[in-house]
């Protein structure tokens, strides 16, 4: 993931991974006169019908319809001083891996005349008003039900909107189109870049709502506002040379924005760039997590590969944990912990934690990313298109990892999709003939100072939960819908709406070792901090070998963990 030379064990997470407390700013009000006014984004590409632009289009749609709501008639608990309010807001943005944070007046000059529309957007509230869902997620229909009543809501403006909230997310090296894999994803840096601007923008609008004030994401493809000048109003971007330029990263960025009621402190302005000394604490990355030297995990490593070494890993023809394929029994979706909660089989303590999704909304963070989360599952499959249907299986393979990490994954490996990992009947109790024999696993690395921050069992480990639940939910439909676009059969599989078991998918596409944390499968470069999620297909695909990092030799000739466990459920054996 690039060289680090220094820990930021000290850096107040609102400060973000690049040091942009060191700027020179500007005092008094920015020149918003010569910055360039923003042009909305189209993610249709009807002329190059693989690319990966047309597959985002659906999801950063999805996210228009859900950049307003309804707010909160019972106001939650909130700093009262403006600077802990940006703080808080910020470390959010930086938590769901915002480049850079700014906050500014909103000023008039960055209203406009007419407020941009995602052409999708009446299609997809739609959908909300009129489709079913078949899952058993804990508070699945509140949340439609709240959907439902926030797309019949008229729209509503940003009078007495006073601040703006800006979200800016880097571009990362160009892909080569010579590079393996890179089919999908030319051309679609700009895109990508709005698409995960846009994520973090939505759910920040949502957590607002949840607090009681008034809030509107705006978004490369829906707004009420020009984020150009957003964005060097908030003091994360000048003008030079005609063009919008943010410190360390230059012009390749994307932007979205929240406007709000929220009272916050603000950043001034950016002095122009000719004035400003990055010096040697920003090459060597004293004090911050990014530095000029890794600042772009892709600048050395080709996106096929991922942004983690895996090609160094041990690959061995079965994995190492045996599995007798001829005795697995298949079991109904009724069996996953989450329903047997609510079914009140683990008890009558864990079945009201589990009513109405309690165990995500004691968060307002995590029931911010719930509402987007839940919006999603009405996109996650569908009816393929009449595509090219493109037949090489390694070609297939490498388009799918390099789009993958290209969005933003963290990890990916492909295997078949034996029957045995299906479950033998969905969460209606209709029976489950396996459709698609191949899979797609991804992992998302939920950061290693959040892990460090959490016990497991408090507000910060829902949060972070949600947060790579709702990742892959986003990336991995996109590669889903990218497949059904080229004519296969494709469905994401999601901690919402999921008919597969993914801990033995990860172990047969080599993403880990099966590990003694109950049912975890571990990643020899993560850990266990990680959340998975499986798009199934009928597309012919390449597999990847399983791993053998040596995890099942430790483990036989440690068992601390079995000898030191109070309660003894930690077996000795195997």
């Amino acid at each position: 993931m690039g060289t680090r030379f220094f820990s930021t064990k000290d850096r107040p997470f609102h400060l973000g991974p690049y040091p942009l407390e060191r700027l020179v700013r500007l005092e008094g009000v920015a020149d918003l006169s010569g910055v360039p006014a923003a042009v909305p984004l189209d993610f249709r590409r009807l002329d190059t019908p693989h690319s990966l632009v047309n597959a985002m289009g659906e999801y950063q749609a999805m996210m228009d319809v859900l950049r307003d709501g309804i707010v909160n008639p019972a106001p939650g608990a909130a700093p009262a001083d403006p600077a802990e309010r940006a703080n808080h807001m910020k470390a959010f943005g930086y938590f769901q891996d915002a480049s850079m944070m700014g906050i500014c007046r909103l000023p008039a000059a960055a209203l406009l005349d007419a407020p941009t529309r995602n052409p999708d957007i009446d299609r997809l509230a739609q959908d909300i008003r009129t489709r079913q869902t078949k899952t058993l997620a804990s508070g699945i229909d509140q949340i439609m039900a709240e959907l439902k009543e926030s797309v019949e809501a008229p729209p509503s403006g940003i009078d007495g909107h006073g601040h703006a909230i800006v979200i800016l997310v880097e571009h990362m090296r160009a892909p080569d189109r010579a590079e393996p894999g890179a089919e999908w994803i030319a051309d679609a840096q700009d895109h990508r870049a709005a698409l995960r601007a846009t994520e973090t923008a939505v759910i920040l609008s949502n957590y607002l709502h949840l607090l009681g004030f008034r809030a509107k994401a705006h978004t490369a493809t829906a707004s009420d506002v020009d984020l150009n000048r957003l964005a060097v109003a908030a003091g994360l971007a000048t003008v030079e040379d005609g063009r919008l330029t943010a410190p360390y990263v230059g012009t390749g960025f994307g932007l979205a924005a929240v406007t709000t009621e929220m009272e916050m402190a603000t950043d001034r302005a950016l002095a122009p760039l000719t004035k400003q000394r990055p010096g040697l604490a920003w090459t060597f990355g004293k004090g911050t997590s990014k530095s000029a030297l890794n600042r772009d995990p892709y600048k050395t490593r080709r996106y096929v590969d991922g942004a983690h070494p895996f090609e160094t890993l041990k690959r061995v023809d079965t994995p190492t944990t045996f599995i007798d394929e001829a005795r697995v029994a298949r079991v109904p979706k009724r069996t996953d912990m989450f329903a047997r909660a609510q079914f009140g089989d683990l008890g009558k303590k864990q079945q009201q934690a589990a009513t109405g999704g309690w165990y995500a909304r004691k968060s307002a963070h995590s029931f911010a990313q719930r509402r987007v989360l839940g919006a999603f599952v009405l996109l996650q499959d569908g009816a393929p298109a009449d595509g090219s249907r493109p037949t090489e299986a390694w070609r297939n393979a490498q388009n799918v990892k390099a789009a993958s990490y290209f969005l933003g994954i963290d990890a990916v490996g492909i295997s078949r999709c034996p029957d045995w990992s299906w479950y033998s009947h969905d969460a209606t109790g209709a029976e489950l003939i396996p459709p698609h024999d191949q899979a797609i696993s991804m992992i998302v690395d939920q950061g290693y100072e959040t892990m460090e921050g959490a016990s497991g069992d408090d507000w910060i480990a829902v949060a972070q939960s949600m947060r790579a639940y709702l990742r892959f939910s986003l990336l991995g439909g996109v590669i889903a819908k990218q497949i059904r676009n080229l004519g296969y059969s494709a469905k994401a599989h999601t901690v919402m709406d999921g008919e597969v078991l993914q801990p033995p998918l990860l172990l047969l596409s080599g993403l880990g070792e099966v590990s003694r944390i109950g049912e975890v499968i571990l990643n020899p470069l993560l850990g266990p901090r990680l959340k998975s999620g499986v798009v199934t297909t009928d597309m012919p695909l390449a597999h990847d070998k399983p791993i053998d990092f040596g995890l099942q030799a430790f483990c036989e000739a440690c068992n601390k963990c079995a000898r030191e466990c109070p309660s003894g459920a930690i077996t000795a054996g195997p």
